[in-house]
């Protein structure tokens, strides 16, 4: 069983892109809910950061924080777009 957070700044970041492409970000995000099958997910570890990945939704990241355990809890820290200096 898996139980996904978003932070409050997560939401914010959000609420602030198209509308298109929050159900984009939020369609992803929910099939996280399959964990540890995440199919062709574009998810990785983020290097030298304690269980910390990042999902790539088109332009956007999705920083996310796995904590493990039963349930494994998934907490969505931010929504970035891509650029530069992103991470």
């Amino acid at each position: 069983m898996v139980q996904i957070y978003w932070t409050g700044k997560a939401a914010k970041d959000l609420r602030k892109l198209p509308a298109r492409d929050q159900e984009a970000v939020r369609s992803k995000v929910n099939s996280l809910g399959d964990f540890p099958i995440i199919g062709n997910l574009d998810f990785k570890k983020l290097t030298d950061m304690k269980n910390q990945f990042r999902l790539r939704v088109g332009n956007y990241r999705v920083l996310i924080e796995l904590h493990g355990g039963t349930p494994v809890v998934i907490e969505i820290l931010h929504v970035l777009r891509r650029n530069n200096s992103t991470y």
